[in-house]
């Protein structure tokens, strides 16, 4: 994952001269490194990091980037739940392992660091909500946000106890790992909004494959919301 006009400051342990292309690939060959800046100085230098990341600064000319699956597990302990309380909060029928549940959690978390907002942390009402929606989804061989039953994503949130004062979804279909499903997020303008929600302050995700369906076996679903 890399952005132009941005740096990370600090945690240097090498560098190498490069266009910009090129320090992303190298950094995600190195296991040490977890994130990158590159500038003009010398015609062009890869600056490679490690460790926790310092918050991203807005700097013209300068761009910047991550390995998002090694990034994301470096700060997940500074970024809310510890891997043992996510465990005990996510049902196990949410589809996901303890280490998918980790990830996925310091992904989100991650994203929003960088971009200045708080931590989330999990309910287990949002994690029913989204895993009757995937379940729903799966066993229909379609992505959709609205249920089989007409439901919208409010009236599932509810259903479970959860009386939000906001609330948005992503859902998504086909990708086999918490990598490649928020990298196609992320990617989208409508789904990486609602990760970086100012107002949201919990999150529940899940996945359910069926490899009967003939597009897609895996659907995932994200409920983000924020308790009235």
């Amino acid at each position: 994952m890399w952005e132009n006009n941005c740096n990370f400051v600090g945690n240097d342990y090498r560098w190498m001269t490069a266009i910009p292309a090129v320090c992303g690939d190298v950094c995600a060959g190195d296991s040490k490194c977890t994130h990158w800046t590159w500038n003009n100085s010398n015609g062009g230098t890869c600056w490679f990091k490690t460790g926790v990341r310092s918050s991203k600064t807005t700097k013209w000319g300068t761009n910047c980037g991550y390995v998002i699956s090694r990034s994301s597990k470096v700060q997940v302990q500074s970024q809310g739940q510890a891997p043992a309380q996510i465990q005990s909060q996510v049902s196990s029928n949410s589809g996901f392992s303890a280490s998918e549940m980790t990830e996925m959690l310091g992904q989100i978390n991650a994203y929003r660091s960088q971009n200045g907002l708080g931590a989330l942390t999990i309910d287990n009402r949002l994690v029913a909500a989204a895993t009757l929606h995937s379940q729903d989804q799966a066993s229909h061989c379609t992505m959709t946000h609205t249920g089989s039953n007409g439901s919208k994503l409010g009236d599932r949130i509810k259903a479970q106890g959860y009386n939000f004062a906001m609330t948005a979804e992503n859902v998504a279909a086909g990708q086999t790992s918490v990598d490649s499903v928020m990298t196609s997020w992320w990617n989208s303008p409508g789904h990486r909004a609602n990760i970086l929600s100012k107002d949201a302050s919990n999150v529940g995700f899940a996945k359910v494959v069926n490899n009967g369906c003939d597009s897609y076996a895996t659907y995932w679903t994200q409920d983000f919301g924020r308790l009235g």
